[in-house]
């Protein structure tokens, strides 16, 4: 199972549609990737914890973990597709939410031979 985990704000747009952005994120993967899984994760940070430029922080982390290997191209998509629906939802900039996508590859592949 492929899975997000989200840092966001308390009191941020985010926060306030998470329920939306997790609907909105499951649709985006199940397009992507039709018959798989997918969880969604959140951590909420107390106001005050999170800052840019010494200033409270309006951002959000979207992080995906996918359970098979990708390409290049696709991860850019998929991430395209993350931001172009986080920043719709919450109204945010592209420059306040940090998507990664990463490969959840089993430890025995990468076993190097010998």
């Amino acid at each position: 199972m492929s899975r997000y985990r989200c840092v966001i704000q308390a009191g941020s747009a985010a926060a306030e549609r998470s329920n939306e952005l997790e609907r909105r994120l499951g649709e985006h993967h199940a397009g992507h990737y039709p018959g798989e899984a997918v969880s969604v994760d959140w951590a909420t940070v107390p106001a005050g914890y999170m800052f840019t430029e010494g200033r409270q922080s309006t951002s959000s982390i979207v992080s995906c973990t996918l359970d098979h290997p990708t390409t290049f191209a696709s991860r850019e998509v998929y991430m395209r597709g993350v931001c172009d629906l986080w920043t719709e939802v919450t109204g945010c900039t592209d420059h306040e939410v940090v998507v990664a996508v990463a490969e959840n590859i089993p430890a025995a592949s990468l076993a190097t031979k010998e």
